[in-house]
């Protein structure tokens, strides 16, 4: 598909034609599959401190079209939820990542999916197919630029997911090409995210993926309205890449984000996360897990540990390595290469539960992550891998390590079926009672045969779906 035509009517075009018949079943089972991770990480941020500020902040509505939230009892409208759903599914880092581009598409995506497919009425085959095209194009639209965003101090997800939350709303709404081109063009005032979260581990960050899922709503019902919106969003003199990335020696690749569309499917390439953490840490964690639990050895013998990093991932993981070394939040130690290595050896696990605000001060904990340090690999640089390496040297001069050449969650080393259900069932757990959460990972799983999204999520947002348990 040439460049003929403006990227963003190429993508109107394609994204007004999509035939869910004509999408082979892989990348139907896929987006299932995606739907439930996502709605796993939505329970599994329900607890978080930002989540429920965030809920305190959203108004309740006793309106017939009113959006019901996982594990909440409180219903809203479809803007409120998908901001607040959003930021659910990403508060821990528990969602996934596109490997290409780093861009989390299925926070801003399934959140927009499920607040509209509840405002809509919409069938669980349109609540598929909304979510497949916004995880497609959010994906390819991060293509056109991989890694520039964040070079630069912004964060993908919060400027491509306000595009793919347009796709998919435009679907759910029943949008012709002229209005889901407006859309686009109007989600490009709207699309932001800037990384400043990183340097203090303040809470903002972790609004990126709902504040995007609202964005893209409210483009489309200004689209719905008239409201216009630029076709040269994407590539035009003052568009979308150029007005970002300010580099006169850096050229989008605009090409990227329709080459093979409809043939090579990019959501294939969306890895969940394994671990609820920065996915560039993932790889790290399995090889210092690894060693946690086949080899013998006191922490207190620890001399030091060397990870073997990627040169793209030292900014977001490992530098500057003080600031690295001791994370103010539970959020900032997310994205600490060193605190989560230093986790991993301590507790011998990673899991929801772990980087509490008691372990940012443990004695422990403070001592070995600054001991935690890196050496840049070159031989890691293919963006579609994501390797890691853990060394961790003994004071009696032995070393310990391991090395994970595709993280876990990537099609050369993918999570199986088993493994997301049990995440997902871990996500619930004294959240929604047992029984619940297992029928609605039936649901999702014969989600096609479903006829009304609302009735498919009921169990989840209802005071009778939510576990007595806590």
């Amino acid at each position: 598909m040439a460049l003929t035509q403006s990227l963003n009517r190429q993508l109107a075009v394609w994204a007004s034609n999509l035939d869910l018949r004509k999408v082979p079943p892989e990348v139907v089972h896929a987006t299932k599959l995606r739907i439930l991770d996502i709605v796993g990480a939505m329970l599994g941020g329900l607890d978080t401190e930002l989540v429920q500020q965030v809920s305190a902040a959203t108004p309740p509505s006793g309106a017939p079209d009113a959006v019901g939230l996982p594990g909440f009892d409180i219903r809203t409208n479809a803007r409120d939820a998908a901001l607040l759903m959003g930021t659910m599914a990403c508060v821990i880092e528990y969602d996934d990542s596109h490997v290409s581009t780093g861009v989390h598409p299925g926070s801003p995506i399934v959140a927009t999916a499920l607040a509209l497919g509840q405002h809509l009425d919409v069938s669980g085959k349109q609540l598929i197919r909304s979510v497949l095209l916004g995880n497609e194009l959010t994906c390819r639209l991060g293509l056109v630029a991989p890694g520039a965003f964040h070079r630069v101090g912004f964060h993908p997800t919060g400027m491509v997911g306000a595009f793919g939350a347009a796709y998919t709303a435009a679907n759910l709404y029943g949008l012709n090409t002229e209005e889901i081109q407006n859309a686009t063009g109007i989600s490009g005032s709207f699309a932001s995210g800037i990384m400043a979260s990183w340097e203090d581990g303040t809470s903002a960050k972790s609004l990126h993926a709902g504040w995007g899922a609202a964005a893209g709503i409210e483009a489309v019902r200004l689209a719905c309205h008239g409201v216009t919106g630029p076709a040269g969003v994407f590539e035009g003199r003052f568009g979308f890449y150029r007005a970002h990335v300010q580099n006169s020696d850096w050229m989008p690749d605009h090409g990227a984000a329709v080459s093979g569309l409809g043939e090579r499917w990019e959501l294939l390439n969306i890895a969940p996360r394994a671990y609820p953490c920065g996915h560039y840490i993932q790889p790290f964690i399995d090889a210092a897990l690894w060693i946690a639990q086949h080899k013998h050895y006191d922490p207190a013998d620890i001399s030091k540990v060397v990870c073997l990093v990627a040169d793209y991932m030292v900014p977001l993981i490992c530098e500057p390595a003080a600031e690295k070394a001791r994370p103010m939040t539970t959020w900032h130690a997310r994205y600490s290469l060193p605190f989560c290595i230093a986790e991993c050896l301590l507790s011998r696990s990673f899991t929801k539960h772990s980087l509490s605000p008691s372990q940012l001060v443990d004695h422990a904990h403070t001592v070995l992550s600054g001991k935690v340090g890196y050496e840049v690999n070159l031989a890691d640089a293919d963006r579609a891998k994501w390797s890691g390496e853990v060394r961790v040297t003994l004071h009696d001069g032995s070393v310990l390590k391991h090395r994970i050449n595709h993280m876990r969650g990537t099609p050369e080393n993918p999570m199986t079926e088993e493994d997301l259900m049990a995440k997902f069932m871990g996500n619930a757990q004294h959240i929604i009672a047992p029984q619940i959460a297992e029928d609605f990972v039936d649901r999702v799983m014969r989600l096609e045969n479903q006829e009304n999204v609302r009735t498919t999520l009921s169990s989840i947002c209802r005071p009778g779906g939510i576990a007595d348990l806590k």
